[in-house]
């Protein structure tokens, strides 16, 4: 016998299905690209723990759709917490970065592995989901209010109120253990499919339903650990909680982090600043800084790079 081994990256998404397709859903793990994006922020720990866990849910909804260019996942609101942005492409690069009150207390907390309290850090506001597959074509948006206590009663809703479908997601983040620790994100999300018709279609909704039930159940088993266990596979995770429902996982599809932001992109916004709004910018030795909100690079342009502008833009 030849034995095999299945290769596993430290982040991914994993789809599969249960009950021949009855019900669908998705695995992921943000290990890597969560520490690659929180490493470059000096976010609160409450801050770092949400954020940590929008990149990882923007992950399992993209995941769900079939789209080539980015998908959005963007929380705001009026709380200490203004803004939360991950983005992720079609080729699984992700992205994320916060917007927040530095006076307000208690984002330092370290506070506990359960997931944040929208109503403490983001008050009320919206959820927005958005693919963008670039000019010529038409936006998807969808919205709903931040009415959950929870980012994923947030999406449970909107699934529920706009798209009719029943969802269930677990979604769990933990900082960094020890010296050598990093950020980890997962979460686990099934869905249930329309049935079609037939001759016995009563028949097969009342065990739609009992299958469904079942898998709510069986994800609701699912501890935190688990979820961001790094030496438990995520075939194997997944093979504990659904063998005995038609499991059938298909290949992974890995993940890392990716800023898509360039200095050419930078200057061809600077290019449509009027010269007197570019002197506003300047800083004290002359030049003009712009940093990158989602990786922190930072992109200086001094008189010479300025006065090219024009330039640069129309090549």
């Amino acid at each position: 016998m030849t034995e095999t081994h299945t290769h596993q990256t430290a982040d991914f998404a994993l789809p599969f299905l249960l009950h021949n397709g009855a019900a669908r859903g998705r695995l992921v793990r943000v290990s890597v690209a969560a520490e690659e994006i929180l490493k470059r922020h000096a976010y609160p720990r409450q801050v770092s723990r949400l954020l940590a866990e929008t990149a990882a849910l923007a992950v399992t909804l993209a995941d769900a759709l079939k789209f080539d260019g980015v998908f959005t996942l963007q929380a705001k609101g009026s709380g200490p917490v203004r803004q939360l942005v991950a983005d992720v492409t079609s080729a699984g690069m992700l992205r994320a970065c916060a917007t927040f009150d530095p006076e307000a207390p208690g984002l330092d907390d370290a506070g506990t592995d359960a997931e944040v309290s929208v109503q403490a850090l983001l008050g009320t506001g919206y959820l927005a989901f958005t693919v963008d597959q670039g000019d010529n074509t038409d936006r998807y948006q969808g919205i709903v209010e931040l009415t959950g206590h929870t980012l994923t009663e947030c999406i449970h809703e909107y699934f529920r109120s706009s798209e009719q479908l029943e969802t269930a997601i677990k979604v769990a983040s933990r900082p960094p253990q020890g010296e050598d620790g990093h950020w980890q994100a997962g979460a686990l999300m099934v869905q249930r499919m329309p049935l079609h018709g037939g001759d016995s279609l009563a028949q097969d909704a009342e065990e739609a339903e009992d299958a469904w039930r079942t898998a709510v159940v069986l994800l609701g088993s699912l501890t935190a650990g688990e979820l961001l266990n790094s030496d438990l596979p995520g075939p194997d995770l997944l093979y504990r909680l659904f063998h005995q429902e038609g499991l059938q996982v298909s290949a992974e599809k890995p993940l890392a982090f990716g800023c898509r932001c360039s200095r050419e992109r930078v200057e061809h916004t600077l290019a449509t600043f009027s010269v007197e709004s570019l002197a506003e910018m300047r800083q004290d030795d002359g030049t003009v800084s712009v940093v990158c909100q989602f990786c922190s690079t930072d992109y200086v342009f001094t008189d010479a790079d300025l006065a090219a502008l024009p330039r640069a833009a129309a090549n």
